[in-house]
């Protein structure tokens, strides 16, 4: 223990920068810890589009995003992310992931969605340019093409079962 006080005492400058560094980190680790929104590597972001078929927010400016994006991608950006935006608004409850090109724009917007009242946001770490340095594919399509969302057996059953009483409310001539 002397010997760690006569250290300190010899390298103050040392010393401080080091209690700096270890309060900015641990600020950093608690701050992450508190935030609503989780963040992805490439291979779970992977995982989360070809499980869950997740609404996809590209949030870079429209020049990147005509150099590519991922696919069925929506652009959007950081300005059309409000609480009024109909083609945000139906996905509440889904899962989202937003990123953009180097994964810091993304953060804002993901905190922004989590404000917003979305449930399940992620964002992918590193965005687009880790995203690419991964060899995943990219497209320059500009319209988004999402498949039709998963239905469960119950609900499908109770839509046919609505149709057919239906059809039997209906005269027959």
């Amino acid at each position: 223990m002397d010997q760690l006080s006569e250290f300190i005492g010899n390298n103050l400058l040392l010393s401080g920068l080091f209690a700096v560094v270890l309060a900015a980190w641990l600020t950093w680790e608690v701050a992450r810890l508190g935030r609503k929104w989780k963040e992805l590597d490439v291979m779970a972001a992977v995982m989360l589009i070809n499980r869950e078929d997740p609404l996809i927010l590209d949030v870079s400016n429209s020049t990147d995003f005509a150099k590519g994006h991922l696919a069925g991608a929506l652009h959007m950006p950081p300005s059309r992310i409000e609480a009024g935006n109909t083609n945000l608004v139906k996905h509440k409850e889904g899962a989202v992931l937003v990123y953009c090109q180097s994964g810091q724009v993304s953060q804002q917007m993901a905190t922004r969605l989590v404000k917003l009242g979305f449930t399940q946001v992620h964002m992918l770490s590193g965005g687009l340019a880790q995203w690419k340095s991964e060899n995943q594919p990219v497209t320059k399509d500009k319209s988004p093409t999402r498949k039709k969302p998963k239905r469960d057996k119950a609900a499908a059953a109770s839509e046919a079962e609505q149709s057919t009483d239906v059809e039997q409310a209906q005269p027959k001539d």
